[in-house]
């Protein structure tokens, strides 16, 4: 009587059972609600987490797959149109200095023979990615003859908008007028001063043709935690001026009261915001009364004549060559820092691998087609040129394709400087190609803030974030209830099936240190399996959410934190506290 009694009182004082289906909907739902808590209390307390970002490395591939997709389907409707999208990138290289005996930052001779080309092959707008900060270096007025770069062809005769005579400044003015007076817009890169307004330098900026053209602004800031570039800013705001002002007191000494685009009620734009509002029409509206920012998606195609970069004698690079294996060999040139193909799957796969792990693949090489400032023709006649053009130089129509009708973007191109970024696909890049992307970004048809803002998550958002939020919760939901469901099945039948084996239960015994082998195998099988379904799992709800114009961030840290959550079983431990109860 007594022990029945111990019994009835032992099993009133136990904790019950729960039932199988609302066992799982809790703990799936308890995972996708405390992904979203973190994700709201992480970033305030600690900062964004790696695991977002890592996540976010993965999609990216994926990302940039789609992204190509969609604009060949744009480009196969609108064949004409998309010829005046299409971006090419200048870059003056070491090579060409050297060449031309000319230091860095170049004089505006040097500049007057790049635009020389421009001029000869008329592009669609000129974007210079580099502040001209040097001064005339002698008056216009005087008639003395300016020392001119070795690529410069002194026996090419006068144009009409320039005389042997003329002031290296005047020369490079000259260049520069001519395109603007055949409707070809050109934007120069400019600092933000305290006053917020666009300066380059006092020849510059009190000229009085050259400062109507447009100033735009190339201030940019990596990801505090990856350094990568995952977004671009649009506007820059006054308010916010000061914090981010980090310029010499000698630049802002010179300030120009009066920008374009600085007028009342407006504020300075980015160089790829300005650009597709000013040459494309965009109709993409963003508020001065805040900094507003947008995620830049990576194309992950090649393009045949990219960046020209050797691979660099680094730690990097001795890991990769003594890694094996490698899923970018076979390319016709491994000796460049890139990978590069027509086939778009072998590319995603060797992103995707080299974000898995760096050593698998070499970076991707840069999407948009790249003309090296040291293959020009250094002497350039009024036609075509004579002769063969030697190995390293293109010819006029290779010229032409490049730059007729084609936005042209001019920037550096050194492997060792300050103007390089960090893209998720292409690794470490000159900075120009930044603003190619951005670019690329906003004229995929977005003509609502909303497609392209790079927001966070707040409690203070409108109710159509909210509600995109709460969309992807539920449907992240189904997702973990469906993992959820087909690990508690794998577990119960290996439950049933280490059950069985009745003679594996006799502690110390051969056959009990075989079970417990077994069982050891299958927990960390059962972890690394758990994690890789959770992941793709992760990549596809964030490829989701872009096409729902979520930011990748905001998803990629709500997925971090409800992974984390789950695949150690937090979820699972804190809903057995709070329901007092058991999994079966």
């Amino acid at each position: 009587m007594a022990t029945q009694k111990e019994e009835e009182q032992g099993h009133k004082g136990a904790k019950h059972e729960g039932g199988g289906f609302w066992h799982l909907f809790g703990r799936a739902a308890l995972s996708v609600v405390l992904g979203i808590v973190l994700a709201f209390l992480l970033p305030t307390r600690f900062g964004e987490e790696m695991g977002a970002q890592t996540m976010a490395r993965y999609a990216a591939p994926f990302s940039g797959y789609l992204f190509d997709r969609e604009r060949e389907k744009a480009v196969d409707k609108e064949q004409s149109d998309w010829h005046g999208k299409s971006i090419t990138v200048l870059v003056i290289d070491a090579e060409v200095l050297a060449a031309c005996k000319e230091g860095w930052p170049a004089h505006y001779p040097f500049y007057s023979w790049l635009l020389g080309y421009l001029n000869k092959f008329p592009p669609k707008g000129v974007f210079i990615d580099v502040i001209l900060s040097q001064s005339k270096g002698q008056d216009a007025a005087k008639p003395k003859k300016p020392n001119k770069p070795e690529c410069i062809d002194e026996t090419v005769k006068p144009g009409p908008h320039k005389t042997l005579e003329d002031s290296d400044f005047n020369d490079f003015k000259n260049g520069v007028m001519r395109l603007t007076s055949h409707g070809i817009p050109v934007f120069l890169a400019a600092r933000r001063t305290t006053e917020n307004t666009l300066t380059t330098n006092p020849d510059l900026d009190s000229d009085h043709d050259l400062k109507n053209l447009r100033r735009v602004g190339i201030e940019f800031s990596a990801h505090s935690v990856d350094r990568l570039a995952w977004t671009y800013p649009l506007v820059y705001p006054k308010d916010e001026s000061a914090s981010k002002q980090t310029q010499s007191t000698e630049q802002t000494a010179h300030a120009m009261p009066e920008q374009p685009g600085t007028s009342e009620g407006d504020c300075p734009r980015s160089a790829a915001f300005a650009i597709f509002k000013d040459v494309y029409s965009g109709k993409l509206d963003v508020p001065c009364d805040r900094a507003a920012f947008m995620s830049v998606t990576w194309p992950l195609d090649t393009a045949a004549y990219g960046l020209r970069w050797r691979e660099s004698m680094d730690e990097e690079r001795e890991e990769r060559h003594g890694f094996w294996p490698r899923v970018d060999s076979g390319d016709d040139d491994e000796e460049m820092y890139c990978t590069s193909s027509e086939d778009q799957i072998r590319l995603l796969l060797r992103a995707e691998a080299r974000a898995f792990l760096r050593p698998l693949s070499r970076p991707l090489c840069v999407h948009y087609r790249t003309i090296h400032a040291s293959r020009l023709p250094k002497q350039m006649g009024d036609g075509l040129n004579v002769g063969a053009p030697k190995d390293t130089e293109l010819s006029d129509p290779e010229l032409s394709d490049a730059f007729r009708g084609r936005f042209v973007m001019i920037g550096t191109s050194f492997a060792y400087s300050n103007d390089l970024v960090l893209s998720p696909l292409q690794d470490r890049i000159p900075g120009v190609f930044l603003h190619a992307a951005a670019l690329d970004n906003l004229l995929s048809d977005h003509s609502d803030l909303e497609d392209v803002e790079a927001w966070e998550l707040k409690f203070k958002m409108p109710v159509t974030r909210w509600v995109k939020i709460l969309l992807l919760g539920g449907i992240g939901f189904i997702g973990f209830f469906i993992i959820v469901s087909i690990k508690k099945k794998v577990r119960k039948v290996f439950a049933e099936f280490h059950h069985e084996r009745t003679h594996w239960r006799k502690r110390f015994h051969p056959h009990w240190w075989v079970a417990k082998s077994i069982t050891a195998s299958f927990n960390i099988a059962l972890l690394a399996i758990s994690l890789a379904v959770l992941v793709s799992f992760g990549v596809a709800m964030i490829l989701l959410g872009a096409g729902m114009h979520v930011p990748f961030l905001v998803v990629a840290h709500i997925l971090a934190c409800a992974i984390a959550v789950e695949w150690l079983e937090w979820s699972e431990h804190l809903f057995n506290w709070i329901t007092d109860s058991k999994e079966k």
